[in-house]
């Protein structure tokens, strides 16, 4: 979906648990605050699913790309594979790739902007195959408008799909998967510039920012619960993002098709690739250090990412660099210029322990044999 993409192995290296008085006593140099001992806030949730065999998953934008990438390697893993599609001629495409008429693998038409919808679709996939394990939201598109010149019909179609659709799968497929008692896992599909804005794809950028946060959130609120949650940050990709507009919605079109032809010397926030386009592969690099990404190799790092509940599933670790400037430009911004009361560290300043725990799930589980990579 966007940017540059995957090599995992490394990931969240040498991260450090830092405490908020750690940070703010830090800020604070001119009058040491107390010495604050880390709590222990436990261990992450443990993985919901440790094997996907016969489990069942509903991949949105699974005809193409990415999401194309994710149902193949979830069918080679044994899984029920459920494929939502929104264009026919992609549909026919992708199961060309699959064995014709296979009982583990069902087409659903989808328009995930379409709330009423998503009942349909549920109901359908446990008439037949029975209770959801994995829901994918990946279906998104790629739309290039800037926040400050973007028309609301761009809004309206960029947060419709990357923001509504994964929402709109989360408020019906939680409910039912509580109730179910399974072990069950919700991954959406975000982007580079969901952690590291700059591409100058304004709107796209924001709805990939607001789909990590839901995913954060979600993985605050679901901890404790039988439903494991992954945020999935793919870089370059091949895939058909590139070609969106064309796909735009006839009602949410902008009068002579502006947003398509606005600022061509913009990136696009993931541009369609070809073979050719990508570095020759060889017996000393690894797949994931391809960019543009196979969709196959997105689909391997997410399976990875589901058997070990992985809040964020992230393979770019060129990105760091990025990502470290952007915390620390906030962390900077929170010099509080003159000494705070004592009173002020004494209650826990974490909110959540989500981000403690990911860091020593992380540290623990660096060293991963992803089949295929």
């Amino acid at each position: 979906m966007k940017d540059q993409t995957l090599s995992r192995r490394q990931i969240l290296g040498g991260a450090t648990a830092i405490t908020a008085a750690t940070v703010l006593g830090a800020a604070n140099s001119a009058q040491a605050q107390p010495a604050a001992v880390t709590p222990d806030l436990g261990r992450s949730q443990a993985p919901t699913i440790t094997d996907v065999k016969d489990k069942v998953a509903y991949i949105t934008g699974g005809s193409s790309g990415i999401g194309l990438g994710i149902a193949k390697v979830f069918f080679e893993a044994g899984m029920k594979v459920v494929i939502g599609y929104v264009s026919d001629r992609h549909i026919g495409d992708a199961l060309k790739q699959f064995p014709a008429g296979h009982p583990r693998l069902h087409a659903i038409r989808q328009d995930v902007m379409d709330r009423d919808s998503w009942k349909r679709v549920a109901d359908e996939i446990e008439n037949h195959f029975g209770v959801l394990n994995v829901l994918v939201n990946n279906a998104g598109v790629g739309l290039q408008p800037l926040v400050s010149t973007g028309t609301l019909k761009d809004w309206d179609w960029g947060l419709g799909v990357n923001l509504m659709g994964p929402i709109y799968g989360i408020n019906t497929f939680v409910p039912r998967m509580l109730a179910s008692k399974q072990g069950c896992h919700i991954v959406t599909t975000t982007s580079t510039s969901g952690i590291l804005p700059g591409s100058g794809a304004g709107i796209y950028t924001v709805s990939k920012i607001a789909a990590v946060g839901l995913m954060e959130e979600l993985r605050h609120e679901l901890r404790e619960s039988n439903i494991g949650t992954s945020a999935f940050v793919p870089g370059l990709t091949t895939s058909n993002i590139g070609d969106s507009e064309k796909v735009r919605p006839e009602n949410l079109q902008n009068e002579g098709d502006a947003s398509a032809a606005e600022a061509p010397n913009r990136p696009a926030p993931a541009a369609p690739a070809t073979a050719a386009a990508r570095p020759a592969a060889s017996a000393t690099v690894s797949p994931a250090a391809q960019r543009p990404q196979d969709p196959l190799t997105a689909g391997r790092f997410v399976l990875d990412g589901i058997l070990h509940n992985d809040m964020y599933i992230v393979a770019q670790p060129e990105w760091r660099i990025g990502v470290e400037a952007r915390a620390n430009a906030l962390l900077e911004s929170m010099h509080p210029f003159k000494p705070l009361p004592e009173e002020m560290y004494k209650r826990s300043l974490y909110r959540t322990p989500i981000y403690v725990q990911e860091i020593a799930h992380r540290k623990a589980t660096q060293n991963r044999d992803i089949k295929g990579i």
